[in-house]
């Protein structure tokens, strides 16, 4: 059952009671085996994770208070809900996924949303869970029966047909001008994205390119929900018994070909003073926002480099213990957008971007994942990522942190390399 969007803080309507069972399933799952074609929601890592079909029960929202209402919702309905866990394990039970817009004024609403089932995989067990509205769920015959083997269409033998927003020598324009304004003294850090429209010559199927991502990007949040789907290396918040868990990349280097880096250029790169003032801001802006919402904040003693096929970031773990009653989605609220993907101050950065990307950034750099009853979950940040359109259209969007020292051709190659894996999984190409 769907909701209405809501503004800020009003409640879902109608109230209705989920009755929830998750079931053990006694053998082990290949989870990328089963997507199923019509998915309708999925966070996956390392062969682990959920798939989706279906909505039991979901609510929209919109404006600055959105995910407060989104929240509010799921309390109330979790409250109500009444829940049959034999398993017990992170994602088993009730569980809401989500998915937030960028900006308070965005016209993409912002949703939260129970399945009708998952097929879930935590930690070498694997679990079935089905849900009903106001009565108990009907139990398949065997789990296959609602996620049978996943689809595997060969490789597009007709090339895609790609246009970026605009040209090389326009898009450096922009950075340019992002860079003069910080040079300018307007902010100290922009983060300004270029979207690419591809279109495709066979309709296209989420259930594929997940999977495509999965396989070739195991270490990353692959993600899909609504209008968007992605592979993102980026952890916003990750919650779990009063504990939290927040991941900050800033700082990039493109690798031609899929390679890494040699040992030289990683020492540079770890070097880079543009690079490490860049990467400081982001965490500082974690930690700030962090503070009133937990304690004990601990971070990486140094940047270290995440090593991903064709682009290494500088990254940086933050932990901290959460004040009780704190949920994962309070944290991811609090955190978006950090400094990794707006800027810093984060109001005039906003400003800027508003002014140099002409276009609502919807659901990319925005909080994507899942929340359970008890308020835990993950919120990565939506990178890497598409919008999709229609069945033959998706629009991409990726772009880089800009300081001072900034180079607008480098941060034009940083842009076209962040496109390249959901390139490689609209295509059916292999990471090498």
């Amino acid at each position: 059952m769907s909701a209405p969007i809501l503004p800020s803080d009003a409640a879902a309507e109608p109230a209705v009671t989920l009755y929830v069972r998750t079931q053990r399933i006694e053998e082990e799952v290949d989870l990328l085996g089963h997507v199923p074609a019509a998915v309708s929601g999925a966070w996956l890592r390392h062969g682990q994770g959920v798939v989706a079909l279906g909505t039991a029960w979901s609510v929209q929202t919109a404006g600055p208070h959105r995910f407060a209402a989104a929240s509010a919702a799921f309390r109330q309905v979790a409250a109500r809900s009444r829940i049959d866990d034999e398993v017990r394990v992170r994602t088993s039970g009730l569980i809401a996924l989500g998915s937030f817009s960028y900006a308070d004024t965005s016209e993409r609403p912002s949703s939260l949303r129970v399945p009708r089932a998952l097929l879930g995989v935590h930690d070498g067990e694997s679990f079935l869970t089905v849900v009903g509205v106001d009565e108990e769920p009907v139990l398949p015959t065997s789990w296959r029966d609602l996620f049978p083997s996943s689809p595997v269409p060969d490789p597009l033998s007709v090339p895609l047909e790609v246009e970026a927003a605009h040209t090389p020598d326009e898009y450096q324009a922009l950075v340019q001008e992002a860079v003069s304004e910080i040079r300018a003294g307007r902010a100290e850090k922009v983060v300004l994205s270029e979207r690419t429209t591809v279109r495709t010559p066979a309709p296209l199927s989420p259930a594929v390119m997940l999977t495509r991502l999965a396989r070739a990007y195991p270490s990353t949040w692959v993600y899909h929900l609504e209008d968007i789907v992605g592979a993102s290396p980026e952890m916003l918040a990750q919650t779990e018994n009063g504990r939290v868990f927040s991941r900050v990349l800033a700082g990039s280097r493109p690798v031609a070909d899929d390679g890494e880096l040699d040992e030289v250029d990683r020492r540079a790169f770890r070097a880079d003073a543009k690079e490490l003032s860049e990467h400081a801001f982001a965490v500082d802006s974690v930690v700030e926002r962090l503070e009133g919402l937990a304690e004990e904040i601990e971070v990486s003693p140094e940047p270290f480099v995440l090593r991903l096929p064709g682009l290494e970031h500088l990254a940086s773990d933050v932990t901290a213990r959460l004040r009780e009653g704190t949920t994962s989605l309070d944290v991811a609220s609090r955190l978006h957008p950090s400094a990794a993907v707006s800027g810093t101050p984060r109001e005039r950065a906003d400003e800027i971007i508003a002014r140099l990307e002409p276009h609502d950034r919807g659901g990319y750099a925005s909080p994507v994942g899942w929340m359970d009853a008890d308020g835990d979950g993950q919120w990565a940040i939506a990178l890497r990522m598409a919008h999709l359109v229609d069945d033959r259209t998706v629009v991409l969007q990726a772009g880089g942190g800009l300081v001072a020292a900034s180079d607008p051709v480098s941060e034009h190659a940083e842009a076209l390399a962040k496109c390249r894996p959901m390139l490689r999984a609209l295509r059916g190409e292999q990471s090498e």
